[in-house]
């Protein structure tokens, strides 16, 4: 999300009275299934909403043919950010017979201020907060379930 367009700025909701705040996520999701529309090949999809097991639903379900990879989104300063990855994703939506255990996690970063902690402690980048979800995965859920953390902090003033 970084260059020359101030992409993150689909991310935060235009400030009335100069607060900068996170748009929430749903919000979040649309925009970036916009962006995620556009450069998917034509035999795949991208849906918000998908509906899994139980009647459950995921953010996002990406899918090409029969098979499908759910998308569970959180934003960092989500409360349950550091569990939703194991009670939605890996235990609801990836046991669904068509992901065949398959999913990705994703978590917008709005920076450390606004990120909720783990053990009390805030992951001050997003590559240590990515780490830090990667570290939560059992060995045998590292190779199906993918963690992604996508970086939309407002610069830093120059």
């Amino acid at each position: 999300m970084r260059g020359d367009t101030s992409d993150w700025r689909q991310y935060w909701n235009t400030p009335t009275n100069g607060d900068w705040t996170p748009k929430v996520e749903n919000l979040c999701r649309d925009n970036l299934l916009s962006d995620l529309r556009r450069v998917l090949p034509p035999d795949v999809s991208a849906e918000p909403e998908g509906v899994y097991s139980d009647d459950r639903r995921a953010d996002i379900r990406v899918a090409q043919g029969s098979m499908n990879v759910p998308v569970e989104i959180k934003r960092c300063n989500h409360k349950d950010v550091w569990k939703a990855m194991q009670d939605q994703l890996i235990n609801g939506y990836a046991k669904d017979p068509n992901a065949d255990g398959y999913g990705i996690y994703l978590v917008f970063w709005f920076g450390a201020e606004h990120c909720t902690p783990y053990q009390g402690r805030r992951p001050q980048t997003p590559a240590k907060f990515e780490a830090a979800l990667r570290q939560l995965l059992k060995p045998e859920q590292a190779h199906s379930i993918t963690v992604i953390v996508i970086d939309v902090a407002r610069p830093l003033p120059a």
